[in-house]
């Protein structure tokens, strides 16, 4: 297992590739029920769902390009460090070739490097993205040019990586902050539609640069059954979905309930879950709202569906729904923590009643959680 990856004493991206993976599976069962323990919750996970793919799983990968041009995976605990040629065996096979070649052109283009530390420098990031359709997104992730001539150059450099492989799409990301991210905040399309496209279930989603999509899609397909079934026979129910992002619940509930709304915060997501709703001619109803400010109570869910980010739900989220009280909730947790710090106040007023574990990120500690929470 271990031999997987060449670097794993010094790349922090599977820090369990060490473990055999039915260990692995055992053991993050056993960290969620202690973790339950710990709150003294009364619920207990009895089941996980391993992973359809242990290697070449995922769908996106965000390679960092440092001030002295290597590329690759940071180093474990050095975040100004990269691991040169570092590619990582959890990405997609498809995704390694792509790496190569944006590797070799980050050597050949001419451009300069960033630095971290003092902030100049041009190229950041490569974040390439695939999709079980065949499809393909390198986005390239730099500072603002510095004048005119820059400018040119980075564009010229752009064109050439476009035209040494077959891609779906090239983007140029600028990031016209000095914070250290892999994603810019103006877009421009070198090559392509600026887009590539995924189908979960046979339901189609578009995938724009900045948008969050599930980064394992074979388990991703398990993950949103799980929550068709949970939420069980909606087609007489309004369902609203919290932290929506482009539509990956929204879209299938919309298909099976009689009213579904998603809010969301980031814009670019409401607008990507809008057209999602258009290319499967489903009927849904989209907010862009932050989750703690948004008037979800007005539509009076019959079923809450929660899919917060890592850093689990606001309080005032949490005080909303203990004082509206919906009959159903499901929740998917990617931090089951916080969901367990969560329920000491939820589990006053609501039962699990059912649960699963399914592991979408072998070789690491995070595994999603879905929870069926009904009002006592």
């Amino acid at each position: 297992m271990s031999d997987l990856c060449a670097n794993k004493d010094v790349c922090g991206s599977c820090g369990w590739s060490h473990i055999p993976y039915p260990k692995q599976i055992k053991q993050k069962l056993s960290d969620i029920n202690g973790t339950f323990a710990l709150q003294k919750l009364d619920i207990r996970c009895e089941q996980i769902v391993p992973a359809p793919e242990t290697s070449h799983y995922r769908d996106r990968m965000d390679f960092v390009i440092d001030f002295e041009g290597r590329v690759g995976m940071r180093q474990k605990g050095k975040w100004w460090r990269v691991v040169d040629n570092n590619h990582c065996f959890l990405a997609d096979e498809r995704i390694e070739e792509l790496f190569n070649v944006v590797r070799q052109w980050s050597i050949d283009c001419g451009l300069t490097y960033f630095d971290r530390k003092r902030h100049h420098g041009l190229l950041r990031y490569a974040v390439i993205r695939t999709t079980s359709t065949g499809q393909s997104m390198i986005t390239i992730v730099t500072s603002a040019p510095a004048d005119a001539e820059e400018e040119k150059k980075a564009q010229e450099a752009l064109e050439v990586l476009s035209s040494t492989q077959r891609l779906t799409t090239l983007i140029w990301s600028i990031n016209h902050t000095i914070t250290d991210v892999s994603f810019g905040d103006e877009l421009r399309i070198v090559y392509g539609p600026g887009y590539i496209e995924e189908v979960i279930n046979s339901v189609r989603y578009r995938i724009t640069p900045n948008a969050f999509f599930q980064t394992n899609p074979r388990a991703a397909a398990i993950l949103q059954n799980t929550v068709l079934e949970f939420a069980g026979d909606v087609s007489e129910s309004t369902v609203v979905d919290l932290y929506c992002g482009s539509g990956f619940l929204t879209l299938p509930l919309a298909q099976r309930a009689k009213k579904v709304i998603g809010v969301e915060v980031v814009p670019e997501a409401i607008v990507d879950a809008k057209v999602n709703a258009e290319l499967n001619s489903i009927e849904a109803e989209f907010h862009t709202s932050k989750t703690e400010e948004s008037d979800w109570m007005q539509f009076n869910p019959d079923v809450l569906i929660l899919d917060p980010p890592r850093s689990g739900m606001h309080d005032s989220v949490i005080a909303e729904i203990l004082e509206h009280r919906p009959k159903k909730i499901v929740y998917v947790s990617c931090n089951y923590k916080h969901f367990a710090r969560e329920m000491v106040k939820l589990g006053t007023v609501y039962n699990v009643i059912q649960m699963k574990a399914i592991d979408m990120f072998p070789h690491t500690p995070h595994v999603e959680l879905v929870s069926v929470l009904v009002l006592r």
